[in-house]
């Protein structure tokens, strides 16, 4: 029998689940709720995970059978108790041996599916915002993602943000006139920049709410919009500064004469409006820097080091190559997550 490994991404909205031989071949993919233990719970956790990885084994149409090993890199991963507590939950059920369950942050499977295992940094730029670096010998830093109040900057949530206060400081005098103005209040069906305050405060907007006004930002700078183009450009700027943070602290200008710089996330999807004064602000602040495409998504990142965890000594880039084309397989749409107990604790 095959020995069959498994990537898992979680975050907020989905985890998503690859099953794939050791050898590399990708068997399927399955997707359910949310893979954020904090918002979920545990038990509500457990559930998505399962319900996901058999969702993955009906697309690959293999029958159950223990996996080899299992590697989860999950937005909700910030302290070593965060780690602990995921591990409990794997090792309870149990989805793979003890000694081949990896838990680790989303950065490090977004660095590995983005760069296949070579050095060198990602910046995600979704929702929130956060940069990981990695070097040759293993050595790794993080750089921003402390959440929309401490940190997030040059994220979807500090886009959507800077569009509302945009609005707000035209509408006293203090601003310039932006189409953002009137865009925003369409975008949040208000008639006046009056009622943003209630809408904000009282009414109590979700981080993602904020986020999805970034692209009402991108829109207007692509139509020449003097606010939004700023506000994309000092949004990149504080990008740029975590990626020279990470290469700093990774010595990559003293050893590289390339640093190769991958980006994913939400933003990243709006193609130039972004990519280009992202190039622009990485090539001010970090010279060596080069703007790159990412190889793969997390979720095949992750299925990289569950089968690191077998074969330390295996060929990232082949295995990549392999992963990435296989025969068709079917991926299943998210289900509405289990009900679960909630910690009190922020995401």
């Amino acid at each position: 029998m095959t020995a069959i490994v498994a990537g898992a991404d979680g975050g907020g909205t989905r985890t998503r689940v690859a099953l794939a031989s050791v050898e590399g071949r990708l068997l399927g993919i399955g997707e359910a709720g949310s893979g954020n233990y904090h918002d979920v719970g545990s038990a509500g956790f457990a559930a998505n995970l399962n319900l996901a990885l058999e969702r993955a084994r009906v697309a690959a149409g293999c029958a159950a059978q223990p996996l080899a090993a299992i590697f989860l890199g999950l937005g909700s991963i910030v302290t070593p108790e965060d780690k602990a507590a995921i591990r409990a939950v794997v090792e309870v059920a149990p989805w793979a041996p003890r000694d081949r369950i990896g838990v680790d942050h989303d950065l490090r499977i977004a660095h590995q599916g983005c760069l296949g295992g070579r050095e060198g940094i990602v910046i995600i730029a979704g929702t929130g915002s956060s940069c990981y670096g990695r070097d040759a010998e293993g050595r790794c830093w993080k750089s921003g993602g402390w959440g929309p109040t401490l940190d997030d900057v040059g994220s979807g949530h500090w886009l959507g943000l800077q569009a509302m206060i945009a609005a707000t400081r035209e509408f006293d005098g203090r601003g310039p006139a932006t189409k953002l103005t009137p865009a925003v209040l369409a975008g949040l069906s208000l008639e006046s920049p009056l009622h943003l305050l209630a809408r904000v405060e009282l009414d109590g907007m979700t981080r993602s709410e904020i986020a999805e006004l970034a692209r009402l930002v991108v829109a207007e700078a692509e139509q020449g919009d003097a606010v939004a183009r700023g506000i994309i450009d000092a949004g990149v700027a504080e990008l740029a500064e975590l990626a020279a943070t990470v290469s700093h602290r990774l010595a990559f200008d003293d050893v590289l004469l390339r640093i190769p710089v991958a980006a994913t996330g939400g933003l990243v999807d709006a193609g130039e409006a972004f990519l280009g004064p992202l190039r622009a602000a990485l090539a001010a602040r970090l010279p060596k820097a080069e703007l790159v495409a990412g190889q793969a998504p997390p979720v095949l990142g992750a299925v990289l080091l569950a089968i690191e965890m077998l074969a330390p000594t295996c060929d990232p880039q082949a295995l990549l190559a392999r992963l990435q084309s296989p025969p068709a397989v079917e991926t299943r749409r998210p289900a509405p997550a289990p009900s679960g107990p909630r910690p009190s604790l922020s995401e």
